[in-house]
C-alpha cells in the first residue's frame, strides 16, 4: 500500500475488495478485532475506516449482528475525496501524475490575502495539472502562506503536499470549508486539460484550517464533468 494515513489505507483496501466482490453484497465483514489484527492497527483505526464506508453507503451496521456489505461504489473508477485528505491520500500516489505549471513566491492579491487571513506576507502560488491513471483529472490552483508552510519545494508538488504538511512540518489539518459550483471551461482549462471543445466544468473552492485555527490553504480545483462525482450520505445519530 502507498504511504497515507492508516485508516485511509484500510478504507481503500476494503472498498476495493467490495468492488471486486472479494466481499459480496450482504456478506458479513470480519469483526473489528479480526480486522485490527489483519491490518496491524487499533480497533479505533478500523472503526474510522469503516465509518467512511458507512457514510459512503457501501456497508451497514446491524445492531447485535455485525457489519454487512450493502452495495458497490456507484462506479469503481470514481474516487470519493475525503474532506481532510488530498488526492494522493485518496487514490494512492502511484496512480497520480502531477505536472507543475506554476510554482512561485509572490505577494497575494487583496482577495487571496483576505481568504488566507494574512496581511503584508508572501505566499506560494501553485498551479498543478493532475492525472489519475493517465487520464486528465483536474487543475489545482493553490495558495499557501510561507509563514505557515515553510520550506515547500517543487519536489513536494510531485506527490502529496498534505503529506509534507503532516509528516515533515507536523501540522494537523482540522477542517476544510468547501464550495462547489458549475462553470464553463475557459482557455486555461482547454490548454492544460487538452480539451478539444468547450465543455462543462465543476469547480471546488476550498479554505483549509489547521487545528490551531490558522488558514493554511486557499484553493480552487477545476474538474471536467466526467471525472467529478459529489456524493454524501446523511446519517441520523441515535
Amino acid at each position: 500500500m502507498t504511504e497515507m494515513a492508516k485508516y485511509m489505507q484500510i478504507y481503500m483496501d476494503i472498498r476495493e475488495k467490495i468492488n471486486q466482490n472479494h466481499y459480496e453484497i450482504n456478506e458479513k465483514l470480519p469483526d473489528g478485532n479480526s480486522l485490527a489484527v489483519h491490518y496491524q492497527c487499533s480497533k479505533l483505526t478500523v472503526k474510522k475506516a469503516l465509518d467512511m464506508l458507512v457514510q459512503e453507503g457501501m456497508i451497514i451496521r446491524r445492531r447485535g449482528s455485525g457489519t454487512f456489505v450493502k452495495s458497490h461504489a456507484p462506479n469503481a473508477n470514481e474516487f470519493i475525496l475525503s474532506p481532510l485528505a488530498g488526492l494522493a491520500d485518496t487514490v494512492g500516489s502511484d496512480h497520480i501524475h502531477s505536472t507543475v505549471a506554476v510554482f512561485s513566491i509572490e505577494k497575494p492579491s487583496a482577495e487571496i490575502a483576505q481568504k488566507l487571513e494574512i496581511e503584508d506576507a508572501y505566499i506560494y502560488r501553485i498551479v498543478r495539472v493532475r492525472e489519475v491513471d493517465h487520464r486528465p483529472y483536474s487543475i489545482e490552483h493553490t495558495f499557501m502562506p510561507l509563514s505557515i508552510i515553510p520550506g515547500l519545494e517543487p519536489k513536494h508538488l510531485e506527490g502529496s503536499v498534505y503529506n509534507y504538511i503532516r509528516e515533515t512540518l507536523h501540522l494537523r489539518i482540522k477542517s476544510n470549508h468547501v464550495w462547489i459550483r458549475g462553470d464553463r471551461s475557459n482557455a486555461e482549462d482547454s490548454k492544460l486539460l487538452n480539451l478539444k471543445e468547450p465543455t462543462f466544468m465543476m469547480e471546488i473552492e476550498k479554505v483549509g484550517h489547521l487545528e490551531d485555527g490558522r488558514v493554511f490553504e486557499y484553493s480552487i480545483t477545476r474538474h471536467t464533468y466526467e471525472t467529478f462525482v459529489f456524493e454524501t450520505v446523511f446519517v441520523q445519530n441515535q
